[in-house]
């Protein structure tokens, strides 16, 4: 969790999720996370008395890859009352949301990370 100023009363909130993989199961544990620590920040935020006025989420991994289970029929199909957003969508940062009793959209980044002689991954982020 990293808050950035922009100017006077106004912050960039960055969330971070760091990953060696990433599949189905661990892209909804990712979101949940991405949940509790928005929601930790927004009470940082109000303790402090800022204003978040943009967040980013980022998700650096090594490997990827988002496949239905062929073993399992029910994990294809989509829970009641939600919008069908594909994972691949949101992973690729269109219509990427969390739900907070509503969806609500956010910026997301995926980082690839690939492992350097000693076995530790590194990335680059390269903000426009």
């Amino acid at each position: 969790m990293i808050f950035e100023r922009q100017c006077e009363d106004k912050w960039k909130l960055h969330l971070i999720e760091m990953k060696g993989s990433v599949g189905e199961r661990k892209w909804d544990e990712i979101k949940g996370k991405f949940r509790a620590s928005y929601l930790v920040a927004q009470a940082i935020a109000g303790m402090l008395e800022v204003k978040i006025t943009e967040t980013v989420m980022y998700t650096t991994f090594e490997k990827v890859q988002f496949a239905p289970s062929d073993t399992m029929p029910s994990a294809r199909r989509v829970r009641s009352g939600e919008t069908l957003v594909r994972m691949k969508d949101e992973w690729a940062g269109a219509r990427f949301g969390l739900n907070f009793g509503e969806r609500t959209p956010f910026i997301h980044k995926a980082i690839q990370m690939t492992r350097n002689e000693e076995g530790i991954l590194a990335g680059d982020l390269m903000e426009g």
